[in-house]
């Protein structure tokens, strides 16, 4: 064990670079539909967690050798790795499809999101003077009242976020247009903490950029001297 423990402090790097190469092939693997079951399965989980592992320790020795851009960067990606499993195991979507008629039976107009009831107020699409749709906007009546969801404008609530997706145009029971909305709801818990993942990585990147600027332009001005 101490001989493991040994070589993995002394060759971190190489030990942080196959662990990428395994987790990125696990990760082409799980993009498949039918391969994502396998996500839970404990030699996924031991590849990413020892992929974390190296990059943590990479990550500490940056630091304790002062070597910040090389942190930042090492930080990022454990962020970016953190964000894809929690997305991968966690996330949560689906789809809710309202009836916009009074006389609707009551699961064609609610139902239960978190143990929140989610009901349909109104369903409406404003047109153009040509009669052409230019937006679709649902209102969903919450315990703390009444919300707007729209094509573009999602709304976000408790983690969910609602997307107006699309709309239908049906018969009624007694032959009148009745509109279907259609919309996704989502929640993932791993898009914030990817999304900081990614900004630490692009800012690594700058300050990298920034550093190498100055170093060849300090050995510019050396040559001159010279």
């Amino acid at each position: 064990m101490r001989r493991v423990f040994r070589f993995v402090s002394t060759h971190l790097p190489l030990c942080a670079t196959l662990t990428l190469l395994a987790f990125s092939a696990v990760a082409i693997v799980l993009a498949f539909p039918s391969m994502r079951s396998l996500l839970q399965s404990p030699w996924a989980n031991g590849v990413m967690w020892a992929f974390l592992v190296c990059l943590g320790g990479v990550t500490l020795r940056a630091l304790w050798r002062k070597r910040w851009v090389s942190a930042l960067f090492h930080l990022g990606t454990m962020l970016i790795v953190i964000g894809g499993g929690l997305t991968a195991g966690y996330a949560k979507e689906g789809q809710l499809i309202f009836t916009d008629a009074s006389y609707a039976p009551p699961e064609y107009r609610q139902c239960l999101i978190d143990g929140d009831r989610v009901a349909l107020h109104s369903f409406e699409v404003p047109t153009y003077p040509d009669g052409m749709p230019k937006q679709y906007i649902t209102h969903l009546i919450f315990p703390e009242g009444t919300r707007t969801v729209s094509v573009n404008a999602p709304l976000r609530r408790k983690g969910w976020t609602y997307y107006q997706m699309s709309y239908q145009q049906v018969e009624g029971y007694y032959g009148e247009p009745v509109y279907n909305t259609i919309l996704t709801v989502r929640k993932d818990p791993g898009a914030t903490v990817t999304f900081c993942g990614y900004g630490t990585v692009i800012l690594a990147a700058f300050l990298l950029a920034l550093r190498e600027t100055a170093r060849r332009n300090q050995l510019r001005r050396q040559e001159v001297v010279a």
